[in-house]
């Protein structure tokens, strides 16, 4: 049976996280990815914004409008309170959430909390069972900690390894996939840890990731080679023609990708699958050793081979005999792929002032508890009379603290 996708829908009744309300203090990218993917399963999100600004990817385009397009694409199925908190009654009412939700979550630098007099420590006293998640650039402690670092998406995959590509210019290139998208996603499991965790204990915890961790921890496959080089006695008989092999070839008209199979016959399935049956005989590649040795003269005659055909054409040949491969997509042409389509990644999120959008689905399927998305990218502060009379300030209360600032809205 297949899942249920994620389809936007008008009922906000039903997710698996339905009665969790999270403070989501996060901006810009690694929080704001955890905070949806929660919100798109039911969660309360409430995300607290500066007045007159709020979350910084508000300012950034491209634009629908005056909808910034990196905003939508994270904060949808979310609440927006843009709270003053350096005025008394505004951290008099952040108290008050404090003692009414189930996670706070943030992703500023380490001690930003605590000078608003909202750190974990701070937080615990009003809530014992909160849940504190904070993702930063390097960690909790540390050197690059001590002295006050700036953390961003490209330092940390530059110093944890992630630059192992090279550009058109020869020079190191960083790894596609984004640390901050990595980190968010740790974040969110984290929280979803800390919330079990809290069916057993009845109380809260701090948990944290950053950035360099995440970039360092997403090489575990290569890196747990790298970290023993001097214990590698042998290499193994299978995957010899996986490391000789390129990844990438160029085609009649775009570029395959060739996937390892790490099978005793996959050098020879594919020989055979690209019409070159004697290749295995040949001395220079018969053994995994002599593969390795001549890899660059190998590379020479299946790129030339690769060259004869079209992509689509060596699709339909090589497939059907199980050779793992794929097209190389860019991005705009994933979004038109028919198993993307099928997966419902792409769908259209009704906005009230930017139109239909498209944006992408939410990657996790669940069969009795699906995600939903019920709401758009929310205005800045536009749902905070609401949130405010869920704390029951009266209307009188409200109006005061919306003339006075204390709370912004749209």
């Amino acid at each position: 049976m297949t899942p249920p996708q994620s389809v936007p829908t008008g009922d906000a009744n039903l997710g698996a996280l339905q009665g969790v309300r999270i403070l989501d203090f996060t901006h810009v990218y690694q929080g704001p990815v955890c905070t949806q993917l929660l919100a798109d399963f039911g969660a309360d999100v409430i995300k607290v914004e500066r007045p007159g600004t709020g979350d910084w990817s508000r300012q950034w385009g491209p634009f629908v409008g005056d909808v910034s397009l990196p905003y939508a694409g994270l904060n949808r199925n979310k609440r927006s309170l843009a709270l003053n908190l350096k005025d008394e009654r505004g951290l008099a009412i952040m108290h008050k959430l404090v003692t009414r939700s189930d996670v706070l979550v943030h992703n500023f630098r380490p001690g930003a909390m605590e000078k608003l007099g909202l750190g974990y420590d701070d937080a615990r006293k009003l809530n014992p069972r909160l849940v504190y998640a904070t993702s930063s650039g390097w960690g909790d402690e540390g050197p690059y900690v001590e002295r006050g670092r700036g953390g961003h998406d490209m330092m940390a995959r530059a110093t944890s390894g992630l630059f192992d590509g090279v550009d058109k210019f020869g020079q190191p290139a960083p790894a596609g996939i984004s640390a901050d998208y990595v980190a968010g996603l740790l974040l969110g499991q984290a929280i979803l840890i800390a919330l079990l965790a809290r069916e057993r204990t009845g109380e809260g915890q701090c948990v944290t990731t950053d950035l360099l961790s995440a970039g360092f921890h997403a090489n575990t496959w290569n890196g747990t080679q790298q970290l023993n080089p001097d214990r590698i006695d042998r290499e193994g008989h299978i995957g010899a023609a996986e490391k000789a092999l390129r990844r990438v070839y160029r085609t009649a008209d775009d570029y395959i990708e060739l996937s390892p199979t790490f099978s005793p016959t996959g050098f020879q399935d594919l020989a055979l699958a690209l019409g070159l049956d004697d290749l295995p005989e040949d001395p220079r590649f018969s053994t995994n050793d002599a593969l390795l040795a001549h890899r660059e003269e190998l590379n020479q005659i299946v790129a030339a081979r690769f060259a004869e055909q079209t992509t689509s054409a060596w699709m339909a040949q090589l497939e059907p005999q199980g050779i793992l491969c794929a097209e190389v997509k860019t991005f705009e042409q994933a979004a038109e792929d028919e198993q993307v389509h099928a997966n419902n990644m792409v769908i259209d999120l009704q906005h009230p002032r930017a139109g239909t959008l498209k944006v992408q689905g939410t990657p996790i399927r669940m069969s009795e508890t699906p995600s939903h998305i019920d709401r758009a990218p929310p205005d800045l502060g536009a749902d905070g009379r609401q949130i405010l009379a869920e704390l029951e300030y009266d209307p009188g209360e409200i109006d005061v603290f919306a003339s006075d600032g204390v709370f912004d809205e749209e």
